[in-house]
């Protein structure tokens, strides 16, 4: 393919049928002739990215807005990008127990987009279906986003990579992903560069205030913090049947 067609004109050169032709033709198809590919408003009518549906009290429901990664889509072929937390009002569910459909509304005047739930999936004009949600005629009791892979665990939203972790030792690391994170997972490696065996983190083993296993993971909206276990005992940084050691790697990852 030869991109573009369109060539630098000079002032006052007059415009040719052809130049405007070839600029079009880059503008619509990327120099590709009409029969042999789809104009970008076509091509682009049903992108989404970044989308995700989650629940919130009281029977709302959000789309969560990361600043790397901005919920993204078009609807009705305008192009529009949220600048923060998408939140569907309250009271918007009633009557009996059925699935409810969740629509992002595009409004005119923005470049975002608001949302909107029905009990028909039917689209309207300058709405976009992005889910579903089943209501059991008081709750909210369960949410679908049609963008998020149900196949297989999406790419982690936070990844550490590995750290040197010892006894006795607290770390904290800033996820950045602007809300309380869903998953997190702890693992440990004898190896910086993490190869070797992984194991997952649930417990360490600690003799303050007494002997025992604690968890050593905690995390809010903004840090995930580790506590690793203290004493000589062993196991302050991985206690399980694979393997029970006071130093090591650790690597955290986590979910929105």
């Amino acid at each position: 393919m030869t991109y573009p067609l369109s060539a630098e004109v000079t002032a006052g050169q007059p415009t040719a049928a052809a130049q405007y032709n070839h600029l079009r033709s880059d503008a619509l198809t990327l120099g590709n002739a009409a029969a042999d590919s789809l104009d970008l408003a076509h091509f682009f009518n049903r992108h989404a990215e970044h989308m995700a549906l989650q629940y919130l009290a009281n029977n709302r429901l959000r789309v969560p807005y990361s600043i790397s990664k901005p919920p993204t889509l078009v609807i009705n072929g305008y192009l529009l990008q949220a600048t923060a937390n998408v939140d569907l009002p309250a009271n918007q569910f009633s009557g009996a127990a059925a699935t409810w459909y969740v629509f992002a509304v595009r409004s005119p005047g923005s470049t975002t987009f608001t949302l909107a739930v029905n009990s028909s999936a039917a689209e309207a004009t300058d709405q976009r279906i992005i889910g579903e949600c089943v209501w059991n005629g008081s709750a909210v009791c369960s949410t679908l986003c049609y963008f998020t892979p149900t196949a297989a665990l999406p790419a982690t939203d936070y990844d550490s990579g590995w750290f040197a972790v010892a006894t006795g030792q607290t770390y904290s690391k800033a996820h950045g992903l602007g809300q309380v994170p869903r998953i997190v997972q702890l693992l440990w490696c004898p190896n910086l560069d993490g190869s070797g065996s992984n194991y997952p983190v649930s417990v360490v083993y600690t003799n303050s205030p007494c002997n025992t296993s604690v968890s050593p993971l905690y995390y809010d909206g903004s840090l995930i913090g580790i506590t690793c276990g203290s004493g000589t005992y062993g196991g302050s940084t991985i206690a399980c049947s694979g393997n029970f050691a006071t130093a090591g790697y650790y690597r955290i990852l986590a979910w929105k």
